[in-house]
């Protein structure tokens, strides 16, 4: 029965020679991970299959509630550095509806998205190739193919829905504070008046403009979790690859996001 389930998986540990994943082996890997896994959310939706609720809990502790000081502390901080910037700049240009304009629109579609994106590469991300690795070397991933759970389904599915939610929230969440901080700068140290901060707010995004700021980190999340993947499968069985597949998963998860946030800049906004 559980040959039946698996017969489509790949080689687990990846075959010897392979390691590290070459770049179409990794795509593929990604690939049926995520197929797999948008499989088990269909079933769940019809009613034919479970979420492992304890795994969910746990990730969503992992990509939430840890990092939300974080998140916090480092809203307030880039939101007082960006009051500080921009009351230097009025103070060399008169022009203060067309700056404000500006650094609530980079602040809203690229700044806070880019940062919670980092933000849970460096701390989800990281766990689940971590883990990923970890049963690998450990060998508990034969024991999950005898018994008919898929490996891949088994680590990714819990911890990609925790991080997409989470994702959104903290876009929101990001946002709401780097504005607060910004705001109350530029306000109380800048004497810039609420009310053209907020004109400048409501002329710089609209629906579409939110629904991409918001969009745009879960789409971070989702590569993540697939960097994270490849890059723990492909551990194999030495311990000293668990360091390594965390490494490769924070660095790669931080060049796909600028370079999927340079290919949205390019492809979206013309």
């Amino acid at each position: 029965m559980a040959a039946d389930l698996n017969r489509d998986a790949p080689a687990w540990p990846p075959r010897a020679g392979t390691w590290p994943l070459g770049w179409i082996e990794g795509l593929g890997l990604a690939a049926l991970a995520l197929r797999r896994c948008l499989g088990l959310y269909l079933r769940i939706l019809l009613g034919r299959g479970r979420l492992d609720l304890p795994a969910f809990a746990w990730s969503l502790r992992q990509s939430g509630l840890t990092i939300l000081p974080a998140m916090t502390l480092v809203g307030i901080i880039v939101g007082a550095i960006l009051g500080h910037q921009t009351e230097s700049i009025l103070e060399r240009f008169n022009l203060p509806g067309l700056v404000l304009l500006s650094i609530n629109y980079a602040l809203v579609m690229e700044l806070v998205p880019i940062l919670v994106g980092i933000l849970v590469a460096g701390r989800a991300g990281v766990a689940l190739a971590v883990r990923q690795a970890a049963l690998s070397v450990r060998g508990e991933v034969d024991g999950l193919l005898i018994t008919g759970i898929d490996p891949l389904t088994y680590t990714l599915a819990p911890a990609l829905l925790a991080m997409l939610i989470m994702s959104f929230a903290f876009a929101v969440w990001g946002s709401l504070v780097t504005f607060a901080a910004t705001f109350l700068w530029l306000w109380l140290v800048a004497n810039v008046p609420p009310a053209l901060f907020l004109d400048s707010l409501a002329g710089a995004l609209g629906p579409g403009d939110l629904l991409e700021a918001i969009l745009k980190p879960m789409l971070f999340a989702l590569l993540i979790a697939l960097i994270a993947t490849v890059n723990g499968t492909a551990a194999g069985r030495d311990p000293l690859n668990i360091g390594e597949a965390a490494t490769r998963t924070m660095i790669g998860a931080v060049t796909v996001i600028l370079i999927a946030d340079l290919a949205i800049i390019l492809l979206v906004r013309q």
